[in-house]
């Protein structure tokens, strides 16, 4: 009898969830592929007009510090570059992705290899496009890390 009402319970319960999909993945592989193909205004089109990237070298703020951000690293590297998101959270209009991240850089002038990680935290607004759709834009892109020593 106790096996009985065991597995009536066992069949009541309910079938676990699966895990919601991240809802970034796509605008981070997005980042990532376009930063490695060099494609800077579509690396900027992700961002918020008064959108930062913060590093250890500093706060670079708005469009233009951020294209001449990415002007400088894209002639001055070549990037292999890896996120694994640990935690995405939405609240509203805003919405954070972190975790840590993996590069491999060539200094293009000279062919030099660096290995580096650390974290990462991106913030995200949501935004009426001109379209009227809702787009999510980074508003802050922060970064921690450096060169693995081997």
């Amino acid at each position: 009898m106790r096996l009985v009402l065991l597995l009536l319970l066992a069949l009541q319960a309910p079938a676990p969830q699966p895990a919601a999909a991240d809802p970034f993945a796509a605008l981070r592989d997005q980042w990532t592929r376009d930063l490695h193909a060099k494609r800077i205004d579509d690396s900027l089109a992700q961002y918020a007009p008064d959108g930062d990237f913060i590093s250890d070298a500093g706060r670079t703020h708005g469009m233009g510090a951020l294209r001449q951000l990415f002007q400088t690293i894209t002639t001055t590297f070549d990037s292999d570059l890896t996120f694994s998101s640990h935690r995405v959270e939405v609240s509203g209009d805003l919405a954070c992705d972190c975790g840590p991240w993996t590069e491999t850089v060539v200094t293009r002038a000279t062919g030099k290899t660096q290995h580096m990680a650390g974290d990462y935290l991106t913030v995200y607004r949501r935004e009426r496009a001109a379209n009227g759709n809702a787009v999510w834009l980074i508003v802050e892109q922060m970064w921690t890390g450096g060169e693995l020593k081997e």
